[in-house]
């Protein structure tokens, strides 16, 4: 039969002295931490006391960026003036009643102030005289609208009718901007990997020497040059960048199949011009035909074409479809 311990025995008074020093120290580590938050609880209170916010209200004398036109009979000025504090208290309402303005109604400024109201009362002079030659100006151009168009009518037709066609607006090439001296295979690399459909049809070819080559190139982005045997140079764009010259019209070279990837066009143009073939591609509405070189003849596009090892050209770019074709002309 299993005794039972006394309640009073002392087996029960140690194991509850035990129990009683492990609370004493749970209840002392549980006082020092509630001592310790209240400490920081109060320096953080005290630290919040300290900082000081300044809150600014945009009152009546503080303007917004303003943007103001001044047109003269030349030519129209747009000036964008920074935000700023108004020197003013009392808002002039017109340049034009600004003679009816007593001194009791400006407040007298003081020396800074008085430096930025001197350069507001010199710019009245130059806003009236501004108004006064808008007016005139206005009024001039009103008369003289009717009689201006017929005249750039007249020169329009003038100019068409000598030259046969308009010469269209230089258009520098900023990649060829800091290029003084040619340099083929330079000009090669920075022409146009792609060029307009367009050039099917209106295809201008200028063989000129090196130089010329040159300008041609930095007025057009877009631009394909290749050699000739003749040590000339054979230049094609789509557009007719100088007339002056009495460029032909269409070319041969070896066109592909269209591709539809332009990604893989680009990647065959680029990789080819690497080999010293003057290669671009033509968008199309069935996509990319990639060309090699520029020809004046048909028999220098077949020489071309038949001095080419088409299966090792292959592992450069598209080269499927491949056959001697005129473009433009």
């Amino acid at each position: 039969m299993k005794q039972r311990t006394p309640i009073g025995s002392r087996k029960w008074r140690e194991i509850t002295d035990f129990d009683l020093k492990i609370l004493s120290v749970i209840i002392i580590a549980l006082s020092l931490v509630t001592i310790a938050l209240a400490f920081y609880a109060f320096y953080l209170k005290m630290q919040k006391s300290k900082v000081e916010v300044v809150i600014r209200e945009i009152g009546t004398n503080t303007n917004p960026p303003v943007e103001k036109t001044l047109t003269t009979a030349t030519q129209t000025v747009i000036v964008v003036e920074p935000a700023q504090e108004s020197t003013l208290t009392v808002l002039l309402p017109s340049v034009a009643n600004e003679s009816t303005l007593t001194q009791s109604q400006v407040i007298k400024p003081s020396s800074e102030e008085g430096k930025q109201n001197k350069q507001t009362e010199n710019l009245i002079p130059l806003i009236q005289a501004t108004s006064t030659t808008d007016t005139a100006a206005a009024q001039s151009s009103q008369s003289s609208d009717q009689s201006l168009g017929t005249k750039v009518n007249q020169s329009a037709t003038m100019t068409t009718a000598e030259g046969g066609q308009a010469k269209p607006v230089i258009e520098e090439n900023k990649f060829l901007k800091d290029i003084t001296k040619f340099d083929y295979n330079l000009l090669v690399s920075r022409m146009a990997e792609n060029l307009p459909g367009s050039i099917l049809t209106n295809a201008y070819v200028y063989v000129v020497d090196g130089e010329t080559a040159l300008k041609i190139a930095k007025i057009t982005q877009n631009y394909v040059l290749d050699r000739t045997g003749s040590g000339k140079y054979v230049v094609v764009t789509p557009t007719n960048v100088m007339p002056e010259l009495n460029p032909s019209k269409g070319f041969w070279t070896v066109k592909t199949d269209p591709v539809s990837s332009s990604k893989e066009a680009f990647k065959s143009v680029v990789n080819l011009r690497t080999l010293g073939i003057s290669a671009f591609s033509v968008s199309t509405n069935a996509g990319y035909v990639i060309c090699f070189g520029i020809f004046t003849s048909e028999n220098q596009a077949k020489n071309f074409y038949f001095s080419q090892d088409w299966v090792e050209l292959e592992k450069y770019g598209y080269t499927k479809g491949a056959k001697v074709t005129k473009i433009g002309g």
